[in-house]
């Protein structure tokens, strides 16, 4: 019928390489009931990657043709989160007084503003208190996230552009970590050490009831391998994706052994996983250093090349630490078959949140 709102619940996650959507319905027992879920690549055979983003250009006509392949038109949707991804954004825990609402809001905001710096344009801060420090009392732990406010208006206006009434809107990398948390109880004792995989970065999250948060940008991400691949085998874009899906993130065998050329001097250069590890390592160092807290008990993955093998096997063994793929429609009704599961952890994180859109 014309003008009937959708009841269905979307998650929509437009990251730099690729739009993830995830539809949802009420279950039973308070749980989601999966409708479908897409992944649609933003490049397509032959076109460049774009490593500052994908432009509105691309991404409205991509989004209208998967509401399009599922049936659904866009002004109808009432229940939406959506999320924002790229570098102008940041997360940080902060420990305060008790205040009445109003002071906490004012002074919540203005302290976070001097710990989240940004690119220096106007900046948008958000807060979540996340329960009573353990270490002193009559304070709490509050998490804040900031954004810039030209990202934000950007964001708004692409969704605007495709007929998109704003919801819920999150970050990404803790979209993802909420699908975890929403069905998995974190560990009494340690906490547990989340990576975000996304196309520019890894979002490494560090989260236990009692320790603090903790959120470090790595630079590493899914580009940086195809782009190993690319350099290292010389093949275009396109075909270079397709060799790290199907042959690994490390097909040419090019290990810490590989000499580069330009030198008279024989310098060994590490491979991206090494750099990964690498950048781990160092925040996992600081995150001990900082909290005394050095008791990681696992890692979770999540994002684009969270499911390759190697990277699993490479990272538990170098911290002899568990690490494995997170599956985030493992807890969902309906669970149809679903490729590259763990790429949709911040899509489903984001229905669970557009479920309690009125």
């Amino acid at each position: 019928m014309i003008g009937l709102k959708s009841h269905y619940r979307i998650g929509l996650d437009i990251g730099s390489h690729a739009v993830k959507m995830v539809i949802a319905e009420k279950g039973s027992h308070g749980h989601q009931r999966l409708v479908k879920a897409l992944c649609y690549d933003l490049y397509s055979a032959g076109e460049k990657y774009d490593p500052d983003g994908p432009k509105k250009a691309i991404v409205v006509p991509l989004v209208l043709e998967m509401f399009q392949e599922v049936g659904i038109r866009p002004r109808r949707i009432s229940h939406l989160a959506t999320c924002l991804s790229g570098l102008n954004m940041a997360t940080k825990e902060l420990v305060t007084m008790q205040l009445p609402e109003e002071e906490m809001n004012s002074s919540v905001i203005a302290e976070a503003r001097k710990h989240l710096p940004l690119d220096g344009s106007e900046s948008m801060v958000d807060y979540q208190v996340l329960g009573e420090d353990q270490r002193e009392v009559d304070k709490l732990r509050v998490l804040v996230a900031a954004t810039t406010r030209r990202t934000f208006d950007t964001h708004i206006d692409m969704l605007r552009e495709i007929e998109l009434k704003p919801g819920v809107i999150d970050l990404e990398p803790l979209a993802a970590i909420n699908s975890y948390i929403n069905f998995n109880e974190l560990p009494d004792q340690g906490v547990v050490v989340f990576l975000h995989l996304g196309a520019r970065r890894t979002n490494l999250m560090i989260y236990g009831r009692k320790d603090m948060f903790f959120s470090r940008d790595l630079p590493v991400g899914g580009f940086t391998f195809t782009d190993d691949i690319m350099r290292t085998m010389n093949v275009p874009f396109a075909e270079a994706e397709e060799i790290k899906k199907s042959k690994g993130l490390n097909p040419a065998g090019n290990g810490a052994g590989q000499e580069s050329s330009g030198s008279a001097l024989s310098i060994k250069d590490k491979t991206p996983l090494e750099k990964l590890g690498d950048e781990v390592n160092r925040s996992l160092r600081y995150y001990v250093k900082e909290t005394g807290q050095p008791q990681f008990v696992k890692l979770v993955l999540t994002g684009g090349c969270a499911e390759n093998e190697e990277l699993a096997e490479s990272l538990a063994s170098k911290f002899s630490i568990p690490a494995e793929a997170y599956d985030p429609f493992a807890h969902m009704e309906g669970n149809p078959e679903v490729k590259n599961r763990s790429q949709f952890a911040a899509a489903v994180g984001l229905a669970a949140r557009a479920q309690a859109v009125l």
